[in-house]
C-alpha cells in the first residue's frame, strides 16, 4: 500500500516537529515546502504528495494559485486544503468555491489534521462536489449569528460536526464531547463547556430571531430561555442530518 504523503507550505521548527512526530506514528509523511507558491507548485510536481495544506497568504501566488497551478500540470493532489490565522468567510468562501475541502484555523494540533484528513480520504472528494461539511456548519453558524471572531464559534462547529458523524456523542457530552475538544484544542473541557455556552448566548442575545425561531421555536414559545449547549448541538446537528439523509435518497 502506498504510503500517504503531506505536504505542507513553510511552518516553524516547533510546528515542523510536531506535526512529524504525530504523522510519523500514523505512517504518514510529512513534507514541507518554502512560503513561495511558485516553489510549491514544483514541489508538488516533484513529491506527488496526496494532500497538500497551504497558508493561505504565500509569496509568490496564493494557495488557490498554486491550486490552479497545479491544474495546468499533469499531477493534482487528490486533496487541497488551507490553513488561516484569521477566521473569515470571505476567505472560506474562495477557498471552497476554488476547490479546497477544508481550512483550519490556526492554531491547529496535528491530531485535528489527522482527524479532517482520515474524513475526506474516505470520500470521493471528485464525484461529491457537494461544499464541505465543516463549510455548511459554518453558513448555519453565521446565519444565526454567532460571532466567528469568538473562541466558542470554532468549538460549537467541531461539536456539531462531531455530533452529526456519531449521534451518541450528544449523549455523553460531558464525558466524550467536550473531553475530546478540549483534546484537540489544548484546554480544559470546563473552558469548553463556558466558551460554547458564550456562542450559544451571544447568538441567542443578538442573532438572527427568525432563524432562532425556525430551529428552536418551541424553546422561545414555551419561554424555557436560551437552549443548553447539548440541545443547541442536537438541533443543529439533527437538522442537518436528516437533510444530507434526504438529499442522497433523491
Amino acid at each position: 500500500m502506498t504510503q500517504l504523503k503531506v505536504l505542507f507550505s513553510g511552518q516553524s521548527e516547533e510546528v515542523k516537529q510536531n506535526l512529524v512526530r504525530c504523522f510519523d506514528s500514523k505512517g504518514i509523511k510529512a513534507y514541507f515546502s518554502s512560503r513561495n507558491g511558485n516553489e510549491i507548485v514544483q514541489q508538488i510536481a516533484q513529491l506527488q504528495p496526496q494532500v497538500v495544506i497551504l497558508d493561505v497568504f504565500l509569496s509568490g501566488i496564493d494557495a488557490i494559485g498554486v491550486k490552479k497551478e497545479c491544474e495546468k500540470q499533469s499531477f493534482v493532489p487528490q486533496l487541497f486544503m488551507a490553513m488561516s490565522s484569521c477566521d473569515s468567510e470571505h476567505i472560506e468562501k474562495s477557498l471552497i468555491s476554488a476547490g479546497f475541502v477544508h481550512c483550519f484555523l490556526k492554531p491547529v494540533s496535528g491530531e485535528h489534521i489527522l482527524q479532517v484528513i482520515d474524513r475526506f480520504a474516505h470520500q470521493d472528494v471528485k464525484e461529491n462536489p457537494a461544499p464541505d461539511l465543516e463549510y455548511q456548519v459554518s453558513e448555519i453558524l453565521h446565519t444565526m449569528g454567532v460571532p466567528a471572531h469568538i473562541k466558542g464559534y470554532g468549538l460549537l462547529r467541531q461539536g456539531i460536526i462531531m455530533v452529526i458523524e456519531d449521534p451518541e456523542v450528544i449523549t455523553l457530552v460531558t464525558k466524550r464531547l467536550y473531553p475530546e475538544l478540549a483534546k484537540q484544542n489544548g484546554t480544559t473541557a470546563s473552558r469548553v463547556e463556558r466558551a460554547i455556552r458564550h456562542a450559544i448566548e451571544t447568538a441567542w442575545d443578538r442573532g438572527n430571531v427568525e432563524v432562532m425561531n425556525d430551529y428552536f421555536g418551541y424553546t422561545i414559545n414555551n419561554m424555557r430561555g436560551k437552549p443548553t449547549n447539548s440541545e443547541f448541538i442536537a438541533m443543529i446537528s439533527d437538522r442537518m442530518r436528516l437533510a444530507m439523509k434526504k438529499k442522497k435518497t433523491k
